[in-house]
């Protein structure tokens, strides 16, 4: 019995036990990288669940990182291929981790700053999360933005330093809000929800025309618009409500009164089941 007693004591010590016995370790880390040159880069990165903030930075790293998770459960992902000009951030589930560890109430957190001056193309997978994003100013080519059971807000505070040939975002379970989405410098936008409210704010600066294909299929789709660009919008819905203050039917859809004038001008495909889409234009 002894003998059993210290055995359970030295293993006890070990750092697998805390997973054995369902409790999280917390453990807080913090990667970069160096920039080595400004060649177009593809990022991926994938988060489960916690915190994540991403923004661009004017650092000369090809990424930094902070990382705040639990060791019961993950592992952090950091791998970068030179010749394939590719990185990959993040955490990934632990193979053998206890599933049912308590967290205690705390949560994880992830920090990551991005490269202004580099083209990329930058995809991001997120779990459980709320996640704020704040991609203005960078040189993006391509956006694929997928969001499970979680919040999360998109804003490109600064116009895009590079023309966007897709931005493509799928949202499930979540409530998801895209502010200035003009700046996203996008030739087309691409919104797929699940449930809940999906919120897009196109309003920054505009330097060409838009097309966008948004879907929702149970909750509350609201576009807002700024009142100089042209609006045209089809709708297709099945038990849905729409509101449309201020737009004239035509015979392929509705349009804004200054559609014909515009300089610029977005086309607007809106799909939902069961909902409501409220489109919101400013008044000059």
């Amino acid at each position: 019995m002894r003998k059993f007693r210290l055995l359970w004591v030295l293993v006890s010590s070990l750092p697998g036990v805390a997973f054995a016995q369902g409790e999280a370790t917390w453990r807080s880390v913090d990667y970069a990288r160096q920039l080595r040159d400004t060649m177009p880069q593809r990022v991926r990165v994938q988060y489960n669940a916690g915190r994540v903030d991403v923004r661009g930075s004017n650092d000369p790293l090809l990424y930094g990182m902070h990382l705040r998770y639990d060791e019961a459960r993950s592992v952090p992902l950091h791998s970068h291929d030179a010749e394939q000009r590719s990185t990959v951030l993040g955490l990934e589930p632990r193979v053998n981790g206890m599933r049912n560890a308590s967290s205690g109430g705390e949560s994880g957190e992830m920090r990551l700053t991005l490269p202004r001056s580099v083209l990329l193309d930058l995809s991001l997978e997120f779990g459980g999360t709320e996640s704020t994003l704040d991609l203005g100013g960078m040189a993006l080519q391509a956006l694929s933005l997928k969001c499970g059971a979680a919040d999360a807000k998109l804003l490109f505070s600064r116009p895009n330093r590079s023309r966007m040939r897709d931005m493509d975002v799928s949202v499930g379970a979540a409530d998801f809000s895209a502010s200035h989405l003009a700046n996203a410098n996008a030739e087309q936008i691409r919104i797929q929800g699940g449930v809940g409210d999906v919120d897009l704010d196109f309003s920054g600066t505009w330097t060409r025309d838009l097309t966008v294909v948004a879907q929702l299929a149970v909750g509350r789709l609201t576009l807002r618009l700024p009142p100089d660009v042209g609006v045209r919008l089809e709708v297709e819905r099945v038990i849905a409500g729409f509101d449309h203050a201020g737009l004239v039917k035509r015979s392929d859809g509705w349009y804004s009164p200054n559609y014909d004038q515009s300089a610029h001008k977005v086309y607007i495909r809106a799909q939902t089941f069961l909902g409501k889409v409220n489109v919101l234009q400013a008044e000059r």
